[in-house]
């Protein structure tokens, strides 16, 4: 009677300890970012990111009341973004959507639905052009924009459309890629 009390004790005990260690395995181990998923780590709220040059001048903002980091991809998902480039002479660029995503790794800012692009100049930032489209790729080392998506230019007595275009923000030049169409309007 005696052994078969101590056997089951024995046993008891062991499995105990056998479910511990597994427990203490398993709380102790890293976890690797492909067993989480691309799941986000991080966000914050009421964004402004400010950017200089070497010379201490403003060189882009970027403004947004969300945005969500996703580690697995390197990149941050933005609510309502609002993007300027600031060039030379007062001149800027102003980008909006109702969303983005900027990849680190790439320097790739990608803005989609509602795209708008507002060329401004001067002190009182009047609007040049406003070009819309559905989405758009900004490079922001290189200052250029493509899109393959169809667009459309607006500026004092025109409009311009086309589809697809590739845009050089410090040569000031835009490339429109097919199906360019354009339409003056009379100024009475």
């Amino acid at each position: 009677m005696f052994s078969k009390t101590l056997f089951v004790n024995l046993i008891l005990i062991s499995l105990i300890l056998l479910g511990t260690w597994y427990t203490w395995l398993q709380l102790t181990r890293p976890i690797s970012a492909t067993f989480l998923g691309n799941r986000p780590d991080s966000y914050a709220t009421q964004i402004i990111v400010y950017h200089t040059d070497k010379s201490g001048n403003l060189y882009d903002q970027l403004n947004t009341p969300l945005s969500i980091h996703y580690p697995l991809e390197a990149s941050i998902s933005l609510t309502t973004p609002l993007f300027t480039l600031f060039l030379k002479k007062n001149e800027s660029w102003q980008l909006s959507s109702r969303y983005g995503k900027l990849k680190e790794d790439k320097g790739l800012l990608q803005l989609w639905n509602n795209v708008k692009l507002e060329q401004k100049q001067g002190s009182n930032n009047k609007i040049i052009s406003i070009l819309t489209t559905s989405s758009l790729n900004i490079h922001l080392k290189e200052k250029t924009a493509d899109t393959s998506a169809p667009i459309v230019i607006t500026q004092a007595n025109q409009e311009i459309h086309a589809v697809g275009l590739h845009a050089n923000f410090s040569t000031k030049t835009i490339q429109l890629l097919s199906q360019v169409r354009g339409q003056f309007k009379s100024t009475k």
